[in-house]
């Protein structure tokens, strides 16, 4: 009888395992599937968006480099680009050389900035902006680059590049000479496309572009603009106007507008700075005389 009994609770012992082990791969199999088809049907957008609180907004990823073209020892142009990566936009600002900055200490031109090793520093604290990689070059490297991309002789290139100065000095035409150049060598990196603009770059890149980025980053900077066309680049001049600061003659950026235009272009949604929160001095503000220039690159090259 007891032989029995035991032989019953073996069998039942039994019975419950191979339940438990048979449940046990029912819902390892339940869970593959499920991922399988997530990874074939994933969530939509949409979806998560509104369960992240943002309704149908689109949530973007966005990263922002400073550029910046010398001649001699000085910058003459100054650029954010910012590039979206969710919408593939990028949104360029022209930051006038003589704009006048205050940040960490610090009070003087963005071009008396550059040499004192606090450069990008100061131009983030400045505009409140953070930014993901920084590289310089010479207006003769810049020409070179527009002939690279077709866009322009080198030697014409670098004459328009040189007149920073035409912001301050109210010279509309050459502002609009530059961006019409600028403009240019964009569209042509859009019709060549990224790897054959990196690739006919490289050499310039290596060998002439003073940066503190990795080759992986500055790959992934060119791979961040997929997608990107004419359309979908814009380029803004930093509002603002000329004026006279502690005896010499500089860009007078207004706080508000360019609060305005970094929080609507450059900065992802739910992120925004007021004009207080901005290092920029606060001068009696005039018009601004750039306002009326085209800002989409396909415009501009119209």
């Amino acid at each position: 009888m007891l032989r029995k009994t035991g032989f019953v609770l073996a069998l039942i012992t039994a019975c419950a395992v191979a339940a438990a082990v048979t449940v046990s791969i029912l819902n390892f199999a339940a869970g593959a599937a499920k991922a399988q088809i997530s990874a074939q049907e994933p969530i939509p957008d949409y979806v998560r968006y509104i369960s992240q609180g943002y309704g149908f907004d689109t949530v973007s990823t966005k990263k922002s480099y400073l550029l910046t073209v010398t001649d001699g020892d000085l910058p003459v142009r100054i650029h954010i680009f910012t590039v979206d990566e969710t919408k593939h936009t990028v949104d360029i600002l022209e930051l006038p050389p003589d704009a006048l900055l205050a940040a960490d200490g610090f009070v003087g031109t963005a071009a008396e900035a550059y040499p004192t090793g606090a450069y990008r520093g100061i131009v983030s604290a400045s505009l409140y902006l953070k930014i993901d990689g920084e590289a310089s070059m010479s207006a003769e490297t810049f020409g070179d680059c527009a002939l690279l991309i077709k866009a322009c002789g080198s030697e014409k290139a670098k004459n328009i590049a040189i007149k920073g100065d035409s912001y301050s000095l109210g010279d509309k035409n050459a502002v609009g000479e530059y961006r019409e150049l600028l403009a240019e060598m964009l569209s042509g990196f859009c019709g060549l496309g990224r790897l054959k603009s990196f690739t006919l770059l490289m050499n310039l890149i290596a060998n002439r572009v003073d940066t503190s980025m990795t080759v992986s980053e500055i790959t992934s900077a060119f791979s961040s603009c997929k997608g990107v066309t004419p359309e979908k680049i814009n380029i803004h001049i930093s509002p603002g106007f000329a004026a006279k600061y502690d005896g010499r003659r500089v860009w007078a950026l207004d706080r508000k507008g360019v609060a305005e235009l970094l929080n609507e272009s450059f900065r992802v949604k739910g992120k925004s700075a007021d004009a207080g929160a901005l290092g920029i001095p606060e001068l009696n503000c005039e018009e601004f005389p750039y306002g009326d220039l085209p800002v989409k690159v396909s415009d501009i090259t119209d």
